[in-house]
Parts: structure tokens; C-alpha cells; sequence
């Protein structure tokens, strides 16, 4: 009965989450939802996991996925032919519409990956998902990708299938993978259209949740943002805003002219150009706390923007630093992880809701972007009496750092990839 009463809930506030979508159409620009995976407004499955369970799987999540990033940005790319990071590791979900007639597509928006994929019909092998397998016979819009094409050529390993069509795989670093043809396609967010290289899997497997595929938002050519710029001459800008952990609120992603970041608190910093182009680099150059300074290293490009990533990696004398310049200011009792998963924990003399005894962290990016992290997106209560910091050491062989999303809620964060910058806008997210 109490599960009856708990599932019957759970679909009463997605019913709501869906009435309540922002789905806003302009010229050139569009914008719409972002569910948290975790969350009860997500439109995946219900999950009866405690709150400190649904923290720790996000965490865990993060260490897998920032594994693969930093060995992958590290090598340039060279490490993996064909491997984004793990899609399953994702923790935004958009709901758009493929095909026409459309149909109903949940995909995991990805900035760590550029091809955005759904599983297709006739599957070979599928995994189960919350809304009906995409049959491109039934769609008008649906053309192929031939196999001579650029297009094509931007995955690795693809070839000529039958009749000259574009035949590609595509594994993610976890052995995830999806295999399939590539086509043209209309994606639909509210009344606007644009036309997409996506890949039509007939065999898929891994850790991909009920989620029907994933939207690639990396800095490739077969992104969509880069895709819609090419088909449909949207300017390759998008940005989101992502509400706390577990807020069970929704966010939101814009795209085009709704991209653009701007007004009273807007910081911005380049957007530095590596390889592999997928990631999104930019410089730190330091960190402080109250009258400390901790500088980082003197490399462009020294940290990834990563919103699937729930954690932040920081090299290890960075981190250290911080965690020396925490110890001095913070009043609280330090006290150990439970779970052992954290090094820097203190007690209830803390509040990270109120922000009580915690100090603002600034970041401090090149160009003058010096952007203040609240209590909330550097520290989370992981247990009764238990709030550890959520900055974590990278390992000291990584070159790279990552900030992740829970540095990144509340605030509106832009992606303007023709004029290669960055911005932050401290704004209220739900």
C-alpha cells in the first residue's frame, strides 16, 4: 500500500514537471527543461532510494566519468578512437521530439560526447526504455547518411554499409556502445524544428538507464549545437541553468539567440581550444579563500566545464591549499566520512542550507572571471551530522582538473562557441 501511495505521488509531480515545462520559441533561439536523473520530476523511473542514496550513486557516477575524461583530455584523444565518456554517467536528461510525425525522445544531454543517438527500429538489440523505440520507415523526414560524406568520416569507426549508407559504432569509455546507421533528421523542441545527423542504433547496450539515447552538446561537428548551425543557421550558442542536487526542481537549456548570457553579474572567460575539441577547456588560475590565494598551474586550458560530472576534481596542491585555507576559518568540529568516501567532513555546526560557517570559495578564471561558489556548490550533507566537501582531489598524475555541476547550480552558464567564451551569471535556478 505504502508503495502504491509513493509510485501514484511520484506520477502526480512528473504529471506536474510536464505541465510545467518552459518550452520558449524565438527567432533563432529556443529553450526548454532539464530533469535532474535523480530526481522525482525525472521522466525515467521511480526511484524509492533515500536522499543520502541518491548522493552517493551521483558521486560514484562522477569518479567513473572524471576517469575517463581526464585520461582521454591527457592523451589529446589519442587514447580512444571512438570513446566519449560514459553516457550512463550522465545526470541531465532533455525531452525532445524526433521524426515525423514527431515522437517522444528522453535523452541524457551530454557535453562530454558529440552524436546524439537514438535506438531505432528493427532492433538487433535494445535495452528497455520509457517510450517507444523510433522507427525511421514511419518517419517523412528521415534521409541517410551516405558513407563518402563528412559526416560520416567525423566518427572513427564508421564504413560503407549496404547500399552506401553510413554504418557506425560508437562505444563509450565504460565498453556502453551504440551501433547503427547514421540519417538526417527533425528534431523538435516546442514549434521549432531543426534538422540533425543522428544515429539510428539497432544495437545498443550498457548503463543507459530507460533514457531513449543521448544528446551529444560536446564542441564536435555532430553535435547538436554544431548541427544546428550548420542545417539550420542557429549560432552555435546554448546555455542552462541547473538548480541544486536533488532539489527536485527542474532546470533549463537554451539555444541560439535564447543562448546568450547577459546583465548586471555576468563574468566570462575564453573558452580555450584543445584536442579532443568535444571537451570545453578554460584556464583557473586560482583559488581563494578569505585572504588566502592558492594559485594553480600556469597552463591554458587547465580545467574542463563538465555539467555531467557531478563532482569537482582539483589538482592536488590546489586542493590541498584549500583544504589548509578551510581548516583555519571554519569553526565546526571535523569529524569522518561514514562512508569513507570523503576526505574533509565537519558537523551540524555547519548548515549548507543556510550557508551558516561556511566561507564563499572564489574561482578565479582568466580574463578576470572571478566567480563565488556558495556552501551549496562546494558542500553537501552526506549523512546525519556528516557535511563533507564536495571539491576532491584528481590524481597527481592528471593534467586536468574538472568543475562539475555542483559548482555550476544557480548559476546561468553560457557557451558561446563562435566568440569562444564562457559566462556565469549567479541566478536562481529552479
Amino acid at each position: 500500500m505504502v508503495a502504491t501511495i509513493s509510485i501514484f505521488f511520484h506520477l502526480i509531480l512528473l504529471l506536474i514537471s510536464f505541465s510545467q515545462t518552459t518550452i520558449i520559441n524565438g527567432d533563432n533561439g529556443f529553450t526548454t527543461s532539464l530533469f535532474h536523473r535523480d530526481s522525482l520530476l525525472s521522466p525515467l523511473e521511480f526511484s524509492s532510494l533515500s536522499h543520502y542514496d541518491r548522493l552517493t550513486n551521483a558521486f560514484r557516477r562522477s569518479l567513473s566519468r572524471s576517469a575517463t575524461l581526464l585520461n582521454r583530455a591527457a592523451t589529446n584523444g589519442a587514447l580512444d578512437l571512438q570513446a566519449p565518456l560514459t553516457p550512463g554517467s550522465g545526470e541531465y536528461l532533455m525531452s525532445v521530439s524526433i521524426g515525423t510525425p514527431p515522437v517522444d525522445y528522453i535523452g541524457m544531454a551530454d557535453t562530454g560526447s558529440d552524436l546524439m543517438w537514438a535506438q531505432c527500429l528493427p532492433c538487433l538489440k535494445c535495452y528497455k526504455q520509457s517510450r517507444p523505440i523510433f522507427d525511421p520507415l514511419k518517419s517523412t523526414s528521415f534521409s541517410h547518411v551516405p558513407c563518402n560524406s563528412q559526416n560520416c568520416k567525423a566518427i572513427d569507426d564508421s564504413h560503407c554499409g549496404a547500399q552506401g549508407v553510413c554504418d557506425y559504432s560508437y562505444t563509450y569509455g565504460d565498453q556502453t556502445y551504440t551501433k547503427g546507421d547514421l540519417g538526417f533528421e527533425k528534431i523538435t523542441i516546442g514549434s521549432s524544428s531543426v534538422k540533425s545527423v543522428i544515429g539510428c542504433g539497432h544495437e545498443s547496450g550498457g548503463g543507459f538507464g530507460f533514457a531513449s539515447g543521448v544528446i551529444g552538446l560536446g564542441g564536435g561537428q555532430l553535435s547538436l549545437v554544431s548541427q544546428m548551425s550548420q542545417t539550420s543557421g542557429i549560432s552555435r550558442r546554448f546555455s542552462y541553468c541547473l538548480p541544486t542536487l536533488l532539489s527536485h526542481a527542474n532546470g533549463k537549456i537554451n539555444f541560439g539567440q535564447n543562448a546568450v548570457v547577459s546583465g548586471p553579474g555576468v563574468v566570462s572567460t575564453p573558452l580555450i581550444s584543445k584536442n579532443p575539441v568535444t571537451y570545453y577547456y578554460v584556464t583557473l588560475e586560482a583559488i581563494s579563500i578569505g585572504n588566502e590565494r592558492h594559485m594553480a598551474s600556469a597552463k591554458q586550458g587547465n580545467v574542463i566545464i563538465d555539467s555531467g560530472t557531478t563532482l569537482s576534481f582539483l589538482p592536488k596542491e590546489l586542493y590541498d591549499g584549500v583544504v589548509s585555507s578551510l581548516l583555519k576559518v571554519v569553526k565546526a568540529k571535523r569529524v569522518k566520512d561514514p562512508g569513507n568516501f570523503w576526505d574533509l567532513c565537519f558537523d551540524d555546526g555547519i548548515n549548507v542550507a543556510t550557508s551558516s560557517g561556511i566561507p564563499i570559495i572564489t574561482a578565479q578564471f582568466s580574463g578576470g572571471a572571478n566567480v563565488n561558489l556558495l556552501p551549496v556548490n562546494t558542500f553537501q550533507k552526506v549523512a546525519n551530522n556528516v557535511n563533507c566537501l564536495t571539491l576532491t582531489p584528481a590524481s597527481p598524475t592528471d593534467e586536468f582538473g574538472i568543475i562539475g555541476n555542483l559548482a555550476l547550480a544557480n548559476f546561468l552558464i553560457g557557451y558561446d562557441l563562435e566568440a569562444k567564451r564562457l559566462s556565469f551569471k549567479p541566478t536562481v535556478c529552479t
